[in-house]
């Protein structure tokens, strides 16, 4: 099955409404016109399903039972070290031995670096999990990055994360390279003509791009038009970026139907277990960390501080599973152990949301297995 078919709806959507919509959310009013399509949301039988009637979106809308199993996949970074025996590749096989929907792997804008994605990409090849390349419009011309895109086809990759990608180090503000594009949307497209052109078929590619749940109200209106963009041009799916209040993704997941805008989005979840990293999150996206979060992860106790960012984490991925949320994206930062806590975590729970006592004895049980590994990992 293909990255984007794992989004897709168990069953055909049934309901379907005639005219535009006007709701007003956190991220604003937003309007869902008819020369798009419509969308409307019912709920039946705990299912939440989402249809879009007279549209022209590649992508199925997700309908979400709403205790159900749903895939978990990895982030990882391209490991320095190249060895296979490497401390970090050993801890890449610990988590893909976790059996995981896939892994992507991020992609970086200098040689080397891309080098390196390069290799972990065909790498992970070898172990038969699928994967999902990230590629960004940073430092590299049109010519260049459909040069790349065939490099990734050629692996026999087609899965790619379309993303436009920061400012470069010493910029403050996004400029296109030379010869360059500007948009993540201007990607998505390339790809698909590069898929015509390379394999002799754009639709033989699930693409992926990036979706904003946090920020201000124009930021998340600027960021659901792009979003829009992005499905025109031939996106299939989405994956957040940082956020750390699940009323967020559940705005945006409304902002989305009322706009016509069909992809199904995955949540990126970050493990609240270490704060300074969720600190350097916080300087690099602007995205807060929540006060109450950085409160409970300054517990001097290690064990304690562990077991509150579990019971933390797992009560987030609670909420934005209710929300809708057709799977769960985990960025690992080359992490294996919290990754896998709570990989297992979700596994001995069989469906999410989970019963809170249940949930509870499964922090504490969950706790004091890993807590003495988790510290060194």
């Amino acid at each position: 099955m293909s990255i984007a078919g794992l989004y897709s709806p168990p069953q055909a959507a049934q309901s379907a409404t005639p005219n535009a919509t006007n709701t007003q959310t956190a991220s604003g009013t937003a309007t869902a016109p008819n020369a798009t399509g419509t969308t409307t949301v019912t709920k039946t039988n705990g299912t939440a399903t989402a249809t879009k009637t007279n549209g022209n979106s590649r992508s199925q809308v997700y309908s979400a039972p709403l205790n159900r199993p749903i895939p978990v996949s990895f982030e990882l970074f391209p490991p320095r070290q190249p060895a296979l025996d490497s401390p970090i590749w050993a801890g890449v096989e610990r988590l893909i031995q976790a059996n995981p929907a896939y892994v992507s792997v991020t992609f970086g804008a200098n040689g080397k670096s891309q080098d390196a994605s390069l290799e972990a990409l065909s790498r992970l090849r070898t172990y038969q999990v699928p994967t999902l390349a990230h590629l960004t419009c940073v430092e590299r011309s049109r010519t260049q990055l459909a040069d790349l895109i065939k490099r990734i086809f050629d692996l026999g990759v087609r899965d790619i994360l379309a993303l436009r990608g920061d400012p470069p180090k010493g910029q403050s503000r996004w400029q296109a390279p030379e010869g360059g594009l500007n948009y993540a949307s201007e990607l998505v497209h390339l790809i698909r003509e590069t898929a015509a052109s390379h394999l002799d078929n754009d639709e033989s590619v699930d693409i992926g791009v990036a979706a904003y749940p946090a920020g201000g109200i124009q930021s998340r209106l600027d960021a659901l038009s792009a979003l829009a963009q992005k499905e025109a041009a031939g996106a299939d799916y989405a994956i957040t970026q940082v956020f750390f209040d699940a009323r967020d993704y559940q705005s945006l997941l409304e902002a989305t139907v009322v706009n016509g805008i069909s992809l199904p989005i995955v949540p990126g979840i970050i493990p609240f277990t270490d704060l300074p990293r969720l600190q350097r999150l916080q300087q690099l996206t602007g995205v807060p960390v929540p006060a109450r979060l950085q409160e409970l992860l300054s517990e001097p106790d290690a064990r304690l501080r562990f077991r509150q960012g579990v019971k933390e984490t797992m009560t987030f991925i609670d909420q934005v599973v209710a929300a809708g949320a057709p799977g769960l994206h985990l960025y690992t930062f080359n992490r294996t152990r919290p990754a896998l806590d709570i990989l297992k975590f979700l596994r001995l729970a069989g469906s999410i949301p989970r019963d809170p006592q249940t949930a509870e004895q499964q922090v504490e049980l969950l706790a004091e297995a890993a807590h003495r590994i988790t510290l060194t990992h």
